[in-house]
């Protein structure tokens, strides 16, 4: 699934809202735009989680929310990199990680810890 948020910008102690969990079903990955940020958002299962990444992948610039999940898990559309959304590593290339957010659930909406700036 690939769907835009464009998430009003309610900071609070450092955190971001992003969407309500409720509109996001496992196993899907979501493109959520939040200022100047370009977010990918994964909702994973076993354990039930989200994961929140840069939206580009850091080989040449993909869309990471519109990518092939598979478990924990994400291949990149334009040259099929494939990243771990647990660790943030490249499983092709040791050197190459994708940016992680912290993020917490907090009232039945998603919220994000993004860099200030």
């Amino acid at each position: 699934m690939f769907a835009r948020y464009d998430s009003r910008i309610m900071s609070r102690d450092g955190w971001t809202r992003l969407l309500p969990v409720s509109d996001f079903p496992v196993g899907r990955a979501c493109f959520v735009a939040s200022g100047d940020h370009e977010l990918a958002v994964f909702h994973l299962s076993d354990p039930d989680r989200f994961i929140v990444t840069q939206n580009s992948c850091p080989h040449a610039g993909g869309n990471l929310a519109a990518g092939e999940m598979n478990g924990a898990c994400v291949t990149c559309p334009w040259h099929q990199w494939e990243f771990n959304l647990d660790t943030g590593r490249c499983t092709l290339s040791e050197g190459v990680t994708l940016l992680r957010y912290e993020c917490r659930i907090e009232s039945g909406d998603l919220y994000v810890r993004l860099p200030s700036g």
